[in-house]
């Protein structure tokens, strides 16, 4: 049985995509200082694993507020 998903909220739906948005910009600054090599391997990591909970963040926004890009 396929559960039916409750309405989003306008209000919310507006929210989240501002915050997907800003959420957007972060990445894309992480994977332009990952492409650029700024500093050590320690702090490629950190951008690396910082690069993956912002999209993952970015994937909950979009599933949760049904949000499509």
């Amino acid at each position: 049985m396929v559960q039916s998903r409750r309405p989003v909220d306008p209000v919310a739906q507006a929210q989240a995509r501002v915050m997907v948005d800003e959420l957007e910009r972060v990445a894309d600054s992480l994977v332009d200082s990952l492409q650029a090599g700024r500093g050590g391997e320690k702090a490629q990591r950190a951008a690396r694993r910082e690069l993956y909970e912002v999209r993952e963040h970015v994937r909950r926004l979009q599933h949760v507020y049904d949000l499509s890009r």
